[in-house]
């Protein structure tokens, strides 16, 4: 009995061994799933907000009621700051992300397109702003998105490694959002 439970044993830990070598040939690459990201309902629902937060704004104006009015003002500000930063750049890290994905499905093509539509969003955030610490935020993220497109064309390896310092900077840039919005610059600032 003995004798028998030992073969079997044995038979089984052969059988798993072959199988797991046998498996080892057939493993095939990530393919990650590639979905289409829209950000639209976000961007409809802040137009919508500060049209109704202007319109309640004009109507508290003319009747001179102060701390109504404040309230609002700051809101309108927390939209502002929603609308003009805070979405632009979660679309723009999203369309880093989504290129790194097509890149690991060999489409080159397609992740280069998603990078330049990040970087003419990009543009739209530098040219249409005062505050000199969000245009040098976004202009290093933009130096960081053109580093990558010229990558695409060689070593994976470093168009990864790009990719991936993009998307880190993005994400810094969110992460920050107050102190850039703020105007103070890196430099002056005690968090690094």
């Amino acid at each position: 009995m003995k004798k028998c439970m030992i073969w079997l044993c044995l038979g089984i830990f052969i059988g798993f061994l072959t199988h797991s070598l046998w498996m080892n040939d057939k493993i095939n690459p990530w393919k990650p799933v590639l979905e289409e990201t829209s950000f639209q309902y976000l961007e409809y629902s802040v137009e919508d907000i500060i049209k109704g937060v202007q319109t309640i704004e004009e109507d508290l104006k003319n009747s001179k009621k102060e701390q109504p009015d404040k309230i609002l003002h700051h809101t309108m500000n927390l939209l502002l700051k929603l609308e003009y930063y805070y979405l632009p750049i979660t679309q723009v890290r999203q369309q880093i992300y989504d290129a790194d994905r097509l890149l690991s499905l060999n489409q080159v093509q397609k992740a280069k397109d998603n990078l330049a539509r990040a970087e003419n969003r990009l543009s739209r955030i530098e040219n249409s702003n005062e505050n000199r610490v969000i245009k040098k935020a976004a202009a290093r993220l933009d130096t960081l998105v053109k580093a990558a497109i010229l990558e695409m064309d060689g070593p994976r390896e470093q168009a990864v490694a790009k990719l991936e310092a993009a998307g880190a900077y993005a994400n810094l840039m969110l992460l920050k959002g107050e102190l850039v919005l703020s105007g103070v610059d890196d430099a002056q600032s005690p968090v690094k």
